[in-house]
């Protein structure tokens, strides 16, 4: 019986560890975009309420990942670039756009969220050529 029950809990842990492999991936970051994107549209519990903290340590992720990548934007070559109009791009935009892409494109959730966001910057925003 306590060898079943090893093999049992070794192939949940496997099978966990292999489903949560990358840390930095599409279907990791959406439930925090998710909750970014109730932020910025005002759609959020009682400011004192244990929801509200929730909702907001989830969301930092998702904005912290779109800060980074709005800091280093300057550096990407001609074929990852962005050119958002001076009015469209606030931090709320961003994460709109961002989730919105990533709800769209759900078969690419395994890819890197990095690369993600930045595809939906240039889909959204594409520079003149």
């Amino acid at each position: 019986m306590k060898v079943w029950l090893g093999f049992i809990a070794a192939v949940l842990i496997a099978t966990s560890a292999q489903a949560q492999s990358d840390p930095y991936s599409g279907a990791v970051f959406l439930p925090s975009c998710l909750a970014a994107a109730d932020i910025v549209q005002g759609k959020r519990p009682a400011a004192d309420s244990e929801d509200m903290a929730k909702q907001m340590r989830q969301a930092a992720i998702c904005f912290g990942g779109l800060a980074a990548i709005k800091n280093v934007e300057a550096y990407f070559t001609p074929e990852f670039a962005a050119c958002p109009p001076p009015d469209m791009s606030s931090m709320a935009q961003r994460v709109l756009i961002v989730t919105a892409y990533l709800k769209s494109h759900r078969e690419a959730l395994g890819e890197n969220f990095y690369k993600l966001a930045v595809a939906a910057y240039a889909a959204a925003w594409p520079c003149a050529k």
